[in-house]
């Protein structure tokens, strides 16, 4: 195989794994978001984590751009170091997240396809060496301005769309058409089955013994005090509906109840109190004024937020909201607990 096929090989694996990488996270800015401040978090960046979200588009829309132009031909000399210094970034930055900075799921594809910290160092390990191949068999030519502003321009924009309204394809599992109540009681039913529960004692040390729930004998030794009973989960696999557990003001969990209760409910998300200003308050407040059977959900403070709106609210896990719905102020319906609708309180 001579010289130029390998360049072009390496090229169009770069570029469609640069635009697809690219794409996946435009049209869900504010989970690519996520992954960002997990990373300047972990690397003690924290004066940028107010700049997440920019951070995100920005690193998005280079990706997408990279990757058309690595696909529209031979790569201009610009484009080829670009795509080095890219992937020599990454791979410093998946080798850290596997060894000594761990932070799990790296986002490179973000929420679409997910890969373990050891697996995306492999990829980048593969990719680094066709990337500096771009070196090798860039030219010198005339920049390709043209492709790169139409690059931008499809990636902003879809960008731009989904943080205005959701993202264009939804891959979180709370999307339209799936049973919530259902999907709720499913996964709590198989972490009931996935853990267990020990008590625990503890000695004249002070050291805690732990015992099977079904031991008898612990419980006949007077060397030994009762200290709590205490229960381990053992799944291994994530479970995202069983992390979805929504709280009344006394931190007691009422998710079932509440799903039960509201099977044709418009869910009111809240998550942050700066958002409710301008037209978000004003949707807030015709919603609440509606016939709607209205379910205010908040990750902020539940005092604050109940005063504004008027009425019980119940608390959900800012983490959870977040990928329950990316509007800060955002609507889910429910009909029979299946989500049909998802839209920022603006679009209602």
């Amino acid at each position: 195989m001579n010289k130029d096929r390998v360049i072009n090989i390496s090229r169009w694996i770069l570029g469609g794994l640069f635009s697809f990488s690219g794409i996946v996270k435009c049209v869900d800015p504010v989970g690519t978001a996520v992954f960002v401040e997990k990373y300047l978090a972990a690397f003690s960046l924290d004066v940028f984590l107010p700049i997440a979200l920019p951070i995100a588009i920005v690193l998005s829309v280079a990706e997408f751009t990279l990757g058309q132009l690595l696909l529209d031909g031979k790569p201009h000399r610009i484009t080829a170091i670009a795509t080095l210094a890219i992937m020599s970034l990454f791979t410093i930055v998946t080798l850290l997240n596997a060894t000594v900075l761990p932070i799990g799921d790296c986002g490179c594809f973000g929420d679409a396809i997910r890969l373990t910290p050891v697996q995306t160092l492999i990829k980048n390990v593969v990719l680094l060496p066709l990337s500096a191949l771009m070196i090798v068999g860039a030219c010198r030519g005339k920049f390709n301005y043209l492709q790169t502003a139409i690059g931008v321009a499809i990636s902003l924009g879809v960008c731009l769309y989904s943080l205005r309204y959701q993202p264009i394809i939804d891959f979180m599992p709370f999307r339209v058409g799936v049973n919530l109540r259902e999907e709720i009681l499913r996964e709590r039913q198989e972490l009931d089955s996935q853990s267990a529960t020990y008590l625990v004692f503890s000695n004249a040390e002070g050291e805690e013994l732990l015992f099977e729930s079904d031991d008898t004998e612990c419980w006949l030794r007077e060397d030994l005090e009762f200290v709590e009973s205490r229960r381990e989960v053992l799944a291994t696999e994530p479970l995202p509906f069983a992390e979805f557990i929504v709280t009344t003001r006394e931190g007691e969990d009422c998710t079932i109840e509440l799903l039960e209760s509201h099977p044709d409910a418009t869910l009111l998300c809240i998550y942050s109190l700066e958002s409710l200003r301008g037209r978000s308050l004003k949707g807030v407040t015709e919603l609440l004024a509606s016939s709607r059977d209205v379910v205010v959900i908040t990750s902020a403070d539940i005092y604050a937020v109940s005063q504004i709106v008027g009425k019980e609210v119940f608390s959900l896990d800012a983490m959870t909201l977040r990928s329950f719905i990316r509007s800060r102020v955002g609507v889910v319906e429910l009909h029979s607990g299946v989500i049909t609708r998802k839209c920022d309180i603006r679009d209602l």
